[in-house]
Parts: C-alpha cells; sequence; structure tokens
C-alpha cells in the first residue's frame, strides 16, 4: 500500500515527555500521515470517531497501558470492538511477559518497550501504515523477541469485565448481581480466568491483573 495514501498515527500516553517526543518522531519520520495525541482513554474513540473505514484499516494506534481509568486490557478491549480493523501498538516501559502475553493474546499487533531505539520503533510502525502487520510481534531494545515460548493470555470481553470486578473486592455472588448473571456463570468465567492466567487463586488473579494496569480496591 502507497504511503501516499492518507493514513492516521493516534498516540495515547499520558506521560508528556514521552508522548511529546514519540509525536515529533512520527511527523519527522511520516510527514504524509496525520499524527495526533491523547492522554486519556476517551481520546482513542473521539479521534477515530471522522475517520473512513479506508483510513483505519492503514492506520495505528500507540498504546501506553498504564492510562487514568480503563486498564489497558479493558481499552484494547474497547477498541477492538469499535474499531476491528485498526491497529494496536502497545509501548510500555515495562517488558513484563504477563503483559506482553496479555496483549498480545488481546489482538494486538505488536508490543514495544519504551527503551526500544527509536529507528526500529519507526521501522515497525512503517510497515504497519504501509502494508499492515501481519505477524505479532514483541520489540525490545534488543530487538524482536522470539514468541514461541510467550504463554499468552486470552480473555474474553466478558471475563476481562468479570476480572476487573474481582479486583473491586466482589465476591462471585456480588458479580452475578451487578452483570445481572448467574453464579454458576460467573465462577465458570473465574476458572477460565484462572486458567488463561495460570494462576489458581483469587488473590494471584488480582496480583496478575494489577500488573496489568487493573485498579485495586478504592
Amino acid at each position: 500500500m502507497s504511503m501516499q495514501e492518507k493514513s492516521f498515527v493516534l498516540i495515547i500516553e499520558d506521560h508528556p515527555l514521552y508522548k511529546q517526543g514519540l509525536e515529533s518522531l512520527m511527523r519527522l519520520s511520516f510527514p504524509d500521515a496525520e499524527v495526533a495525541s491523547g492522554s486519556l482513554a476517551d481520546d482513542a474513540f473521539v479521534f477515530f470517531k471522522s475517520k473512513d473505514a479506508q483510513t483505519i484499516a492503514r492506520s495505528v494506534i500507540l498504546l501506553d497501558l498504564s492510562l487514568p481509568g480503563l486498564s489497558g486490557l479493558e481499552l484494547i478491549d474497547r477498541i477492538h470492538a469499535a474499531q476491528p480493523d485498526l491497529q494496536i501498538i502497545v509501548v510500555s516501559g515495562s517488558d513484563d511477559p504477563i503483559k506482553v502475553g496479555a496483549c498480545l493474546g488481546a489482538g494486538v499487533k505488536a508490543f514495544v518497550s519504551k527503551s526500544t531505539p527509536p529507528d526500529r520503533i519507526v521501522d515497525l510502525i512503517g510497515r504497519a501504515l504501509r502494508d499492515r502487520l501481519q505477524d505479532q510481534s514483541w520489540l525490545t531494545v534488543d530487538g524482536l523477541m522470539n514468541l514461541d515460548n510467550l504463554k499468552k493470555i486470552h480473555l474474553t470481553s466478558r471475563q476481562i469485565e468479570v476480572l476487573g470486578l474481582i479486583c473491586q473486592g466482589m465476591t462471585n455472588m456480588q458479580i452475578a448481581a451487578k452483570l445481572d448473571i448467574i453464579e454458576a456463570t460467573v465462577k465458570a468465567h473465574v476458572s477460565a480466568i484462572f486458567k488463561s492466567m495460570g494462576v489458581v487463586s483469587r488473590t494471584q488473579a488480582l496480583l496478575a491483573a494489577q500488573r496489568l494496569g487493573f485498579k485495586d480496591l478504592p
């Protein structure tokens, strides 16, 4: 796909200095692309409302996981629901394998460490804008990582919702009432969450979820 066709790069990052640096890098590297940035989860939906399907298909969103409000997984899930053709690239300050596995399991195209040299980030995004990324990748300061032994965490939208309520300290009965489903269904979701995350208790699930940006008890 020609880079002359209109494409869009959206940066959602709440660290002002890194956001400014990434935005400047994108404008310099891709002068034919429209570049915008925001610092809140809601900005991810506002900017794409006016874009047509063809533009979205050759655009990318560079997403930080540690934003105020929604957890990273919740935001990824909602972006996919609203814009299924949008390429999501997570840019994170952590190379925590559970974060990488959860993001790739949620369908993001790439997980990029913030310590990655700028030229490698530009190369990845350039390929996304030209041809779309066909394979998932994990890019670090050491280059592309082998994904063969990475455990991907696959959670449905409902399971992400249940996990968020577990993080709020709700029991299965409370979750069932909140979601208007029967308790047996909640138990099934909890079991599936434990299996996918490789944990055996709510405490372990909570600790893992916190690493994914889910908020703890208020």
